[in-house]
């Protein structure tokens, strides 16, 4: 139960600080206590024309024109030794800059004691940068190539 004498004290914090509501509830009873002056309808009227006077100011948006980063794929050497583009076969280049590969398309060779390793994509997309040069050697794992992946890529 809410005594009186803690109503007051209530009362006595809240009062100088102006304007403010307090609710007090204990089980099922509940005091709801309101502090502050009372407006007059002159100060009504003078809230409610300065509300009308401000207006809110325009607006402008911006929209930016989103594009998509196209996804870099990085493909990496699985073995160490010598890296080639040239197919053994018919002497050309795999791949140049700016070719369009398939997932599962030969990029170039590994040459491992004198056995050629293939180094296949695993995505779909256009070659963007060659990263290393013919005959130089390379690492497990170094990049090689970078690819701008298609939508047809995964």
């Amino acid at each position: 139960m809410i005594t009186i004498e803690e109503i007051k004290k209530v009362c006595d914090i809240f009062e100088p600080l102006g304007s403010c509501e307090v609710e007090l509830r204990n089980g099922p009873k509940a005091l709801k206590v309101k502090f502050g002056k009372k407006e007059t309808k002159k100060q009504a009227q003078q809230k409610e024309e300065y509300t009308r006077k401000v207006e809110s100011p325009k607006k402008e948006i911006e929209i930016e024109k989103i594009t998509a980063t196209p996804e870099i794929y990085e493909v990496r050497s699985n073995f160490i030794g010598y890296f080639t583009r040239i197919n053994p076969k018919t002497g050309e280049t795999h791949v140049k800059m700016g070719d369009k590969v398939k997932e599962g398309d030969i990029l170039g060779y590994v040459s491992v004691l004198g056995v050629l390793q293939e180094i296949k994509t695993e995505k779909e997309g256009k070659i963007k940068e060659i990263l290393v040069e013919e005959g130089q050697p390379i690492e497990y794992g170094q990049p090689v190539m970078r690819i701008e992946v298609t939508k047809g890529g995964k």
